[in-house]
């Protein structure tokens, strides 16, 4: 009797938890394992470039885009299934996922277990993240690429980590071309308890070096399209600016409108145990920006592929007694780039040499890396 597996996502989580299933547990099933991939998206997005391939020309679609099936197409066809199409909901009870496929024709599917990989996506519809389908993701970079191009004036308002790399990409792209001012809701940028002041000062002294303007204490209350094509921003303290383009860059949707209320906490997040399965039930599990256990950050994934592989592999063979709890993360871990020449980063409260993350990251933002991730060759910083 086959096994299904049905993992909803095929992103930084889903795609690489697919791939471990396939290559270490399928062979091990007694009976037939079945890897059942759905995704709204044809090709693997690498977003951890898109602060700097949102600039015109500065990295060609192929090296932000792979294709999913050329990934999975080394495995026997019987093991595995990759339907483009969304979840539309999902009745536990029934092991069933609905799905809405691309064609708008709709298809419910049975699950033995569940994995929840939807992630999450940037507010306002940037692209930064996937958009629903390949098509819609790829026109709406495209279209911001140009909105890029064409702008003397680009406001940014949000100071974590993807806010402040975008105005530092740009700033480093276009110099004194183009005026870039990034708006900060606290008294500095990367305003979170566990960044070490250092680390954000260095950023600041950076970003001002490279002629980015900022903005503390304030947020951006409203914003309005003008008839000349320009956004109107109404600041917290009363001020009002104009820009040729505003990006939104605070704060995340997650994606799990379409899971029963009973699996999500205030914030709709999904709520998981220390197995990383969902509370309350005996076979769906959740990983990466969907879950509550850990902080939405791509540091974190490759713990929580190996771990959550590892369990479903103990209960697709019968050890369901031998799973094991994920480690949380305990270390703080970020590496900041602006362009390519100026970089700081943190592991745990040490601050990391400049010139290393320079040298580490801001040279190819990991692009170089991409196609063994697609194609489950490597995780980011362990062996698959």
């Amino acid at each position: 009797m086959t096994k299904t597996v049905v993992i909803v996502g095929a992103g930084f989580t889903g795609l690489p938890t697919a791939h471990k299933l396939l290559i270490y547990t399928a062979p091990k099933v007694a009976e037939k394992l079945e890897v059942i991939l759905i995704s709204p998206n044809s090709h693997f997005y690498w977003n951890l470039a898109a602060v700097r391939g949102v600039i015109p020309g500065a990295i060609p679609d192929e090296q932000l885009f792979f294709p999913i099936a050329d990934a999975l197409s080394r495995y026997p066809s019987e093991n595995f299934e990759f339907v483009l199409g969304k979840a539309g909901g999902l009745q536990p009870g029934n092991n069933t996922v609905h799905v809405v496929n691309n064609d708008g024709s709709t298809r419910d599917i049975i699950y033995d277990q569940l994995v929840i990989a939807t992630g999450s996506t940037i507010r306002g519809d940037l692209p930064f993240k996937s958009l629903g389908t390949h098509e819609n993701t790829v026109a709406a970079l495209h279209s911001l690429q140009r909105d890029i191009g064409n702008a003397a004036s680009i406001i940014i308002a949000g100071a974590g980590a993807t806010g402040v790399e975008t105005a530092g990409e740009l700033a480093a792209a276009y110099g004194s071309k183009k005026q870039i001012t990034l708006i900060c809701a606290g008294d500095k940028v990367l305003h979170t308890s566990d960044v070490l002041p250092s680390v954000s000062q260095t950023v600041e002294n950076d970003l001002n070096k490279l002629g980015v303007k900022l903005i503390h204490k304030t947020k951006v209350e409203t914003f309005t399209k003008e008839k000349n094509g320009q956004t109107k921003l109404v600041l917290s303290d009363g001020e009002t600016l104009t820009t040729d383009l505003y990006l939104p860059l605070f704060g995340i949707q997650i994606n799990t409108g379409w899971l029963p209320p009973s699996f999500l906490d205030e914030a709709g997040n999904v709520q998981l145990d220390a197995y990383m399965r969902v509370k309350g039930t005996s076979n769906v599990w959740g990983i990466g920006d969907v879950g509550n256990l850990e902080p939405k950050q791509v540091t974190s994934t490759d713990a929580q592929i190996i771990d959550l592989a590892e369990n479903l592999d103990f209960v697709l063979t019968d050890r369901e007694s031998q799973i094991k709890e994920h480690k949380v993360a305990d270390k703080k871990m970020i590496f900041i780039t602006l362009g390519r020449s100026y970089a700081t980063g943190q592991i745990s409260w040490w601050k990391v040499w400049g010139w290393l993350v320079a040298y580490i990251k801001g040279r190819k933002i990991f692009v170089d890396s991409a196609p063994n991730y697609v194609n489950g060759k490597g995780l980011r910083h362990k062996p698959m």
